[in-house]
């Protein structure tokens, strides 16, 4: 890889080694982001002892999430869920989890406890959760996040991510086909910056030369369970989010797990597939 420098230039600011393509050592112990993983990875589907309603369960793994959110987010932001609106454009789709600027002058239209329907421009960022992640699920998160970024009618598109608890292993095939099938189309604003299973890893968004942006897999999280050093660098990603909008050049990626990733050679592009169909 001839970069040294990763990702969204000039949203990333860690950086990949030259011959190794490892991203480089973190100073922070591994063992906190393993007690945050472990935590996630313990409460998922707690609540299906008690219940079998779908929606409900969604809403309690959403509260998880953001359980984990807030204490590395600043109080300047707070967690709702809810639409974005645009009064040109009218409404986006149903949010998750979004991260509002609370010091936005003009932040909501609408507010009621947590629900809220946000001006685009207040929003930091827009997050997904899956309990479980197939295509299906995949494409309508997919469109759900197109729906807050193709909304907004100025430059401040908000950044999105995707988080799912549960998902199938990331393999070469399973994604192509994923991205393949996803009828989306191929432009910057219809990839979520990150897309995080806990138990199968991370896709990055990243520019390639010459042919727009694509979904690279982050290599290298080997261990058996909860994926430690992804759910670092997702989560620090979000804080990264969080910064730009504050227009602060912080880099909290040094606070990432990051020791032993790198970037997959391959990437994967929507209605395309597996780019030159090798293995991801």
């Amino acid at each position: 890889m001839q970069s040294s420098r990763a990702g969204f230039q000039p949203f990333y600011s860690y950086r990949i080694g030259q011959q190794t393509q490892e991203l480089d050592r973190s100073a922070m112990d591994e063992g906190y982001y393993r007690s945050l993983a472990n935590e996630l990875a313990t409460k998922v589907g707690r609540l299906t002892y008690f219940v079998s309603h779908g929606p409900s369960i969604g809403v309690y793994h959403e509260e998880v999430l953001k359980a984990v959110l807030r204490p590395v987010l600043s109080d300047r932001y707070s967690l709702r869920t809810g639409f974005a609106f645009d009064p040109s454009k009218k409404a986006s789709q149903q949010g998750d989890i979004l991260v509002v600027d609370e010091t936005h002058p003009d932040a909501y239209y609408f507010r009621e406890g947590n629900f809220a329907v946000v001006n685009p421009e207040a929003l930091a960022c827009v997050i997904e959760v899956k309990t479980s992640l197939d295509r299906k699920r995949f494409t309508e998160a997919l469109k759900a996040l197109h729906s807050f970024r193709e909304i907004t009618s100025n430059a401040s598109h908000p950044i999105t991510f995707l988080f799912a608890f549960k998902a199938p292993a990331f393999a070469p095939q399973r994604l192509s086909d994923w991205y393949s099938r996803a009828n989306l189309p191929d432009s910057l604003l219809s990839y979520p910056m990150a897309i995080f299973a806990l138990n199968a890893g991370l896709l990055m968004l990243r520019e390639v030369p010459g042919s727009g942006h694509a979904h690279f897999v982050v290599l290298g999280d080997t261990q058996q369970g909860p994926k430690l050093k992804c759910l670092s660098v997702f989560l620090q990603t979000i804080r990264k989010s969080v910064l730009t909008h504050a227009k602060h050049e912080n880099n909290p990626f040094n606070t990432a797990a990051l020791n032993g990733l790198s970037w997959s050679k391959e990437y994967l592009k929507l209605g395309v597939g597996a780019y030159n169909s090798g293995a991801v």
